[in-house]
């Protein structure tokens, strides 16, 4: 019996842990064939490497940042087949603790320092490669842009939810402004843009400024910084094979509209022979001045190939009254608006996959208000036993009930609203969506992409229904 029970206990640890046991191998470096590297750990995220060793492939300094899972690596050159080469003070990669100790992905270094891991059955060779070539992908899309923002971090976040063949780009939040030098955290994973090409996806990483005026600022104010921040972009945006580029840069000064202008311009400018698509976020124009009156939209397009324009959060946190995420008049005044300064061709529009539950007292003042994605709607609405009513004014469902003197407010999409939102890709001869985001997602919200796309969509693959 006792024989049964630890042979029970084996497999349950060899289950738990045997992705990491199973894998580990020594890795040599072919001009080093005589000296271990350390040892490498796959598993499901990628293959790993333990962060101490980093200079012995890299022959680069480095320092770890326990507090924020981090490593940082200096005196980064990148030697460009094509192109001058770049040189780069620090660049940094996320790190993972395995076992009590920090690894980093190793394959994610092989672009930036030049080298391919090859599986020679007992062990792992390093092997040099020649310099980084830049992407020879055909930049333009043959149809409409299907583009889905994502936060997952990694293939185990991506397992988490459908990707869709509704879509045919999948933008991840990977990389936001570290300092006013412009250097960016990096959380980028090298497999998952893999695996998403052989599905027929493209990939784009997106950039953000922490929507922080003072910090955006003081970058756009060194020369140096622009500088740097753009060199970085264009590194990462090569190492990890991504094929396009968004900057997300909200609540800006307005002052720095012009700055804005040059930062978009030399960004520009490195990235048009690459062949990596550039896409600038835009709110709709209003006058709010940090929110809006920032962007000088004309200008911004220019220089880009798309703008993603944020169509969503007609009302939001800091709203007085309780109102849609985006209803379908607010969103075609914001576009039309936007069309005045911009080619149709350009624009993405957005589509939130999401909404807000208002709470407000008996007065009428909001004491909370809380983000709801599409896919939990029909729980809510069975949860609270309510039936949805068409809202004329706003051309969504709404819901309202009233729970302890405190009104719950709510307005949603369903297939004929969203479907209504999507024909304005077609009316205004749109080039295509951007949807926020994948996560989000709800089957009978996608059946509408379905049913009006069909299939133009380009680039169509992925895992459909979890299949």
């Amino acid at each position: 019996m006792y024989k049964l029970i630890l042979s029970t206990i084996f497999i349950f640890v060899f289950a738990a842990f045997g992705q990491i046991c199973a894998f580990d191998k020594q890795l040599y470096v072919d001009k080093y064939p005589d000296k271990p590297a350390g040892v490498l750990i796959k598993n499901n995220d990628g293959l790993f490497m333990m962060a101490n060793n980093i200079k012995l492939i890299t022959n680069k300094n480095f320092l770890i940042n326990p507090k924020e899972k981090r490593i940082y690596i200096f005196d980064v050159k990148l030697n460009l087949l094509n192109k001058n080469n770049l040189s780069l003070e620090s660049m940094n990669f996320p790190l993972e603790n395995i076992n009590g100790n920090y690894y980093i992905d190793i394959l994610s270094l092989s672009s930036l320092f030049n080298f391919n891991i090859k599986d020679n059955g007992d062990y792992y060779l390093l092997e040099h490669d020649k310099g980084l070539a830049l992407p020879s992908k055909e930049k333009k899309y043959n149809g409409m842009v299907g583009l889905g923002f994502s936060v997952a971090r990694n293939f185990s976040d991506l397992k988490r939810f459908d990707l869709n063949s509704n879509i045919n780009t999948v933008c991840f939040t990977w990389f936001s402004l570290e300092d006013s030098f412009g250097n960016f955290n990096n959380n980028a994973d090298i497999g998952v843009v893999n695996y998403l090409h052989e599905k027929g996806y493209r990939v784009w990483g997106l950039f953000n400024n922490k929507f922080n005026p003072n910090l955006t600022h003081k970058l756009f104010e060194s020369e140096y910084g622009i500088d740097n921040a753009i060199n970085q972009i264009f590194t990462y945006a090569l190492m990890y094979h991504l094929d396009g580029v968004n900057v997300d840069f909200e609540n800006m000064d307005k002052s720095d509209i012009k700055n804005f202008n040059h930062f978009v311009e030399k960004l520009n400018n490195m990235l048009k022979n690459s062949d990596i698509a550039l896409s600038v976020d835009v709110t709709v124009p209003d006058n709010n001045s940090s929110w809006s009156l920032c962007y000088d939209r004309k200008t911004i397009s220019e220089y880009s190939d798309y703008l993603v324009l944020m169509t969503y959060d007609e009302f939001s946190n800091g709203s007085e009254h309780a109102g849609p995420t985006a209803s379908i008049p607010w969103m075609e005044k914001g576009l039309r608006d936007t069309l005045k300064d911009v080619n149709s061709n350009k624009i993405l529009l957005g589509i939130p996959f999401y909404t807000r539950e208002w709470i407000e007292n008996t007065s009428g003042n909001i004491v909370k208000v809380k983000p709801i994605d599409s896919q939990k709607i029909k729980g809510y609405l069975e949860t609270n036993n309510l039936t949805p009513q068409f809202d004329d004014k706003y051309g969504l469902y709404h819901v309202s009930f009233y729970r302890y003197n405190l009104k719950h407010e709510m307005w949603f999409d369903n297939n004929v609203t969203m479907t209504n939102k999507l024909k304005l890709i077609h009316r205004y001869n749109l080039g295509g969506f951007a949807i926020w985001k994948l996560e989000s997602g709800d089957e009978g919200i996608w059946s509408s992409f379905s049913d009006l796309f069909g299939d133009k969509l380009i680039n169509i693959g992925g895992i459909k229904s979890g299949k």
